[in-house]
């Protein structure tokens, strides 16, 4: 993440992060998944490089102890990919729409971790029966969809809904162990001993 940032400084370095982890609208489709992975770890447009970084380190690490290392990129994948689709179904909609989005949020870049942190959150709360951590997520980035039309902002209800789709299949809470029966009294022992 840090050398995608320091490349994007750059001109020639720009050019490079767009070409392996660039995703936007008008990027076809086929093209999107093959840069998905990679979109993850790309500058974000108004999240600052050291945010992104915090986010991953934090929220990936917290996630592969909890869910592992499969899981926690299994999420992270298919959370991101349904918010990038999401997003390209919402500018189809038109600005008479509740959830439409202004024109030139059409060609802003759809990069960074936020899709993929949402899920995270999600589905460790999940797996660790923490629904204050569940829920706190989808309620807040809920209330950022409410508060702003950006279409990041948007395109997370569709991360969300993926995410408890994840959680509800993959994340499952380990089953609670049965209480053990009480040791039985043998012969021999009193009450007291």
């Amino acid at each position: 993440m840090i050398v995608f940032h320091a490349l994007a400084l750059t001109d020639a370095g720009e050019r490079l992060v767009w070409t392996v982890g660039g995703v936007r609208a008008d990027v076809p489709v086929w093209l999107v998944l093959l840069r998905l992975p990679l979109s993850l770890f790309a500058p974000a447009p108004g999240l600052p490089w050291w945010g992104a970084l915090l986010q991953v380190a934090v929220i990936f690490g917290v996630a592969e102890c909890v869910l592992g290392t499969l899981r926690t990129l299994t999420v992270s994948l298919v959370v991101t990919a349904a918010a990038t689709f999401f997003a390209r179904f919402l500018l189809t909609l038109g600005p008479g729409h509740v959830l439409a989005v202004p024109p030139a949020e059409a060609m802003l870049a759809d990069t960074g971790p936020s899709a993929a942190v949402l899920g995270l959150l999600i589905c460790t709360g999940w797996a660790c029966r923490a629904p204050v951590l569940s829920m706190g997520t989808v309620v807040t980035f809920s209330l950022e969809c409410v508060l702003t039309t950006t279409l990041s902002s948007r395109a997370h209800l569709g991360g969300i809904a993926a995410a408890l789709l994840c959680a509800a299949v993959a994340c499952r809470p380990p089953a609670r162990a049965a209480p053990l029966p009480p040791a039985p009294v043998t012969a021999g022992q009193d009450a007291a001993g």
